[in-house]
């Protein structure tokens, strides 16, 4: 679990380097490449956060519980100041996520509505999660790329990809 909880917290860093390096106008603005501001990744990213943290206390994680349109998305500082508090609260919650089965509801098709429910684990929801959070890293940092935005050239990296980086290195 302690390798996890490493994993996610440098994850959710990596959200907040990202925060940090824009002003607020380039946080949502779009590029020509992407519909999608940065701001909108950032949101997406703390949504499934947010679920999950959710999900502890309803002993189900919904995914497809979103906050779309909201001040996540449009404010980097309510987003900064959202991803310090999941920082405290998972700090605050390591005992509380041991591997332990939980139900999860994802929404599956993109033809039609279709749900469904299942038993997961927290380890293997939080293993989803950062490889979710690093995947949409990558995509925003293409976004700030175009924008002009400056970012360490470490993040939104695959854990694979760093590991063959770092062998390539050596």
């Amino acid at each position: 679990m302690k390798q996890l909880h490493k994993a996610t917290t440098e994850a959710l860093q990596q959200v907040q380097q990202l925060i940090d390096a824009c002003d607020r106008a380039q946080y949502n603005q779009p590029c020509i490449h992407s519909e999608s501001g940065i701001g909108r990744h950032v949101r997406h990213i703390l949504d499934h956060f947010l679920a999950l943290q959710a999900g502890l206390t309803d002993n189900l994680i919904d995914y497809n519980r979103r906050h779309r349109d909201s001040n996540i998305e449009n404010d980097p500082e309510i987003a900064s100041q959202l991803v310090n508090n999941l920082l405290r609260w998972f700090a605050d919650s390591e005992d509380a996520l041991a591997d332990k089965t939980i139900q999860v509801e994802s929404e599956i098709s993109i033809s039609e509505e279709q749900n469904m429910s299942f038993e997961s684990t927290i380890n293997r929801e939080l293993c989803y999660l950062i490889n979710h959070t690093i995947h949409h890293v990558a995509y925003a940092k293409l976004v700030a790329k175009n924008l002009g935005v400056s970012l360490d050239s470490t993040i939104g990296i695959a854990p694979s990809t760093a590991t063959y980086l770092r062998q390539q290195a050596s």
